[in-house]
């Protein structure tokens, strides 16, 4: 009994010791750290500007690969500003991590493809042969969740919600499993019912996987928010949150950008009731209410991916020297 209890106590240590090593879930800064600008955050920023150059000067290629250019550029820019501010560089020092990162989130946007078969909620318009078009897509979705995480990591280099209020919750056994039942209630609702139905219910795509996966992270020791709002981390809970929505406003002011120069974009069909309720107002393709899904679209690829992660061993895996 005694070296059970050790055996527990050993691994509970180690899970709790990969997750402080989790630069996506922790914010490890070097003390009054004088960096400068590594170089590829420079080029991330010539690429975003030759981008737009191009785009706005008439080159054709630029409108159709503009959104998963602006994110790469993007992407280095950030990390590089994050490592400068005395943070964690996935180009420096997780030179393993960042390419699984890249691959999963490709493999979790075409999750998400396949439940738009079902609720019909976006569609992509000129798209080129479909080899360069998947190449491009591929591209595009493996930029998805490392942009978003960077940009959490950047506000937490500037300290945003640190003295936001925390809440005062216990994730007990009944709760977790009250929000394991919900979230995979909300995750099969949209494609349960029909075609209107389904799309009506887009919001529970958004947030379904957030109840479904978060109480089991919380269980196997993984990076998860319900952790840290139990342990009063909500500053983490904040940022990335605003991180979701910051990045949201990206996609789509970039998607608009494209638009009049008949680059890849794409188009959202959603019931008439989200564009009431947004009082027919929109920024780019997006209705105002659509924007409310960026926040819990982050939370739910972070779930996914650290999920992902503890299934890969990544903390043992992917470590870099």
């Amino acid at each position: 009994m005694t070296a059970k209890k050790a055996t527990k106590s050993k691994e509970t240590a180690q899970k709790v010791k990969a997750r402080d090593m989790d630069t996506d879930s922790n914010d490890i800064l070097v003390p009054s750290a004088n960096r400068n600008m590594p170089w590829f955050g420079w080029a991330g920023l010539a690429i975003m500007i030759l981008s737009e150059v191009a785009l706005f000067g008439g080159f054709h290629l630029a409108a159709i690969v503009f959104t998963p250019i602006m994110w790469t550029g993007y992407i280095l820019t950030v990390d590089g500003w994050v490592w400068a501010r005395g943070g964690s560089s996935y180009f420096k020092d997780q030179k393993l991590q960042w390419p699984m990162m890249a691959l999963i989130s490709a493999l979790i946007w075409v999750m998400f493809e396949g439940f738009n078969f079902k609720v019909q909620a976006w569609e992509y318009f000129n798209r080129p042969e479909p080899f360069i078009r998947n190449a491009i897509y591929i591209w595009a979705f493996a930029t998805i969740i490392p942009a978003m995480l960077r940009t959490r990591s950047l506000f937490a280099t500037f300290k945003f919600f640190d003295r936001a209020h925390n809440f005062n919750i216990k994730f007990t056994p009944f709760w977790l499993a009250l929000s394991f039942i919900i979230g995979v209630a909300f995750t099969f609702m949209p494609v349960m019912f029909d075609d209107y139905l389904a799309n009506l219910f887009i919001p529970f795509v958004w947030v379904g996987l957030i109840f479904l996966l978060e109480p089991i992270n919380y269980r196997m020791g993984a990076p998860s928010v319900y952790r840290d709002l139990e342990e009063g981390k909500i500053s983490f809970f904040w940022q990335i949150l605003a991180a979701g929505l910051f990045c949201g406003l990206l996609w789509e002011s970039w998607n608009f950008q494209a638009v009049p120069h008949q680059g890849l974009i794409w188009k959202y069909y959603l019931n008439e009731i989200y564009h009431i309720l947004s009082f027919q107002k929109q920024i780019g393709e997006m209705p105002l209410l659509g924007f409310l899904g960026y926040p819990p679209f982050i939370w739910e690829c972070y779930a996914l991916f650290e999920l992902c992660k503890w299934a890969f061993q990544g903390d043992k895996m992917w470590k870099s020297a």
